[in-house]
């Protein structure tokens, strides 16, 4: 099998930090999530996303724009339980895969950012745990 360039794995957390951010502006607009909430990791996974678009341009390369909704998506914005396991489900996808990208990346100058950027999703999901207060958002 042949080894991910560098160009892929930015291609992936692209389109992950893509996902982030289409779940944050649904909930959102559904009041699945406290508004500040929303708003603060919406904008947090915005900045990720730039900084990736940057990187991809750097390396002579459009970002991709196109990503199919996940088909959770709909049911978890039922209710903002839902959505909160849902969201967490999503930061915890996003923390395992910067840990796996800042391990596959060839260019050092690219893990520290992705290790930053890994933290901020660990803390989102410290943030949603505490906006769950006394709600079990695992099952």
């Amino acid at each position: 099998m042949a080894e991910r360039s560098d160009v892929d794995v930015l291609e992936d957390l692209l389109a992950l930090e893509s996902r982030l951010i289409s779940a944050y502006e649904a909930a959102l607009r559904r009041e699945a999530i406290d508004v500040g909430l929303g708003e603060t990791l919406r904008d947090h996974e915005r900045e990720h996303a730039r900084g990736i678009e940057d990187a991809l341009r750097h390396a002579g390369r459009r970002s991709p724009r196109a990503s199919v909704p996940s088909p959770g998506l709909t049911a978890a914005l039922r209710t903002p339980e839902s959505f909160g396991r849902f969201a967490l489900d999503l930061e915890a996808e996003a923390v395992a895969s910067y840990t796996e990208a800042a391990a596959a990346i060839r260019n050092p100058r690219l893990r520290q950012p992705l290790g930053s950027i890994m933290a901020c999703e660990a803390a989102h999901e410290v943030a949603l745990r505490e906006a769950a207060g006394a709600r079990v958002l695992v099952d």
